[in-house]
């Protein structure tokens, strides 16, 4: 049944990437290619870390310290536009204000880029990241944006929705990376992090490639969930992180 099932999504040229996308074997088929999606292409195609500890996907709030049961409190509920007022208000003069820029930062990234969802506030899945900030630099985030969007994309396929919430850009790029170079042979492959190679303009010229040749993905509204203004966004972000995130 699973081969039947996968011949029929690369007969479907008409599809977008979500249709294309199987949950059960995490490979995305296509007319042009069978692209296995893994941990360690999601941390190299954002310049994440793919090893380490994973993060725990809840809070146990009577397991936290005092200080941590606060700062849960505090960050509970918060929207993207209350985390990045609070990023730009927050001065770094003491060791205090660090730490909570660098909260603020971690759950903003989250929020808008790396586990976007459809309600205003950041998921309670992102604030188990808050915690231990010695060890952010060596946990596992590519797993933790990996379990997400895996989450996500089947509650989609479950429910036949249009709505795709997750890091559905990371499929895009891991794709499109692994196509490109295969078709282009010639041309020197690009090193992780691969974003910096996707940025806006080469992503833009690509579907624009993909809707003139073969519209084989992203061809209905859905696309626009993806916002192509959070591409450039997300450069600015990478650079913040390399820089105050220590």
């Amino acid at each position: 049944m699973g081969k039947k099932t996968k011949a029929k999504k690369k007969a479907s040229s008409g599809k977008n990437l979500f249709d294309h996308y199987d949950i059960y074997d995490n490979t995305i088929y296509s007319d042009a290619a069978a692209v296995k999606i893994t941990t360690r292409k999601i941390g190299d195609a954002l310049g994440l870390s793919s090893n380490g500890t994973a993060y725990d996907t809840r809070v146990v709030r009577k397991k936290l310290s005092q200080e941590d049961k606060d700062t849960h409190k505090f960050f509970q509920g918060k929207s993207a536009v209350a985390l990045q007022n609070l990023i730009k208000s927050t001065p770094l003069d003491t060791d205090d204000n660090r730490k909570l820029f660098m909260r603020a930062f971690i759950c903003f990234i989250q929020k808008v880029f790396l586990l976007p969802n459809s309600t205003t506030n950041i998921t309670l899945i992102a604030l188990p990241t808050i915690f231990d900030l010695e060890t952010t630099r060596s946990r596992n985030w590519a797993l933790h944006v990996h379990n997400f969007l895996l989450q996500e994309l089947k509650k989609a396929k479950q429910n036949n929705s249009v709505a795709i919430h997750g890091c559905v850009y990371v499929l895009m790029i891991i794709y499109f990376h692994e196509t490109h170079f295969v078709e282009n042979s010639k041309e020197i492959e690009a090193q992780p992090p691969w974003l910096a190679y996707w940025t806006g303009k080469t992503l833009k010229n690509r579907l624009r490639q993909e809707k003139k040749h073969d519209p084989v993905l992203i061809s209905d509204k859905r696309s626009k969930d993806l916002r192509m203004s959070i591409i450039a966004k997300r450069q600015e972000i990478q650079v913040r992180m390399n820089e105050e995130i220590t």
